[in-house]
């Protein structure tokens, strides 16, 4: 977890302990257990400083951006979704040569899906 204070220091730390509206932290380089209070959805030091917590799973800078090119398509594929979505037919059965041409279907050899 980072804890963030108003002045703009950070420390990394790992949860001891929590209860509904208590934390105590092992923050790293520190001796010491720290210990928050949450008051009316701000945690507080015990300073009484407001601080702003930052749990691991609440980071989501490390999440991979999609890049255009996996959202593209085949024609062949394009076309097949295009058949299954307007006919309302489901995929079993259907054979790859029952599958319409381009008529009605877009033009573009690929489709962004």
């Amino acid at each position: 977890m980072t804890i963030r204070y108003a002045d703009g220091r950070t420390l990394e730390a790992v949860v001891l302990s929590r209860t509904d509206n208590t934390l105590r932290v092992a923050a790293k380089n520190t001796d010491d257990v720290l210990v928050f209070s949450e008051f009316n959805g701000t945690w507080v030091s015990e300073d009484c400083e407001p601080v702003r917590i930052e749990f691991a799973w609440q980071f989501h800078s490390l999440e991979v951006a999609v890049a255009q090119a996996d959202c593209i398509c085949s024609k062949e594929l394009a076309s097949r979704l295009m058949h299954l979505l307007f006919s309302g037919s489901n995929e079993e059965g259907l054979k790859e040569k029952t599958l319409p041409e381009s008529p009605g279907f877009p033009a573009a050899g690929h489709l962004v899906i």
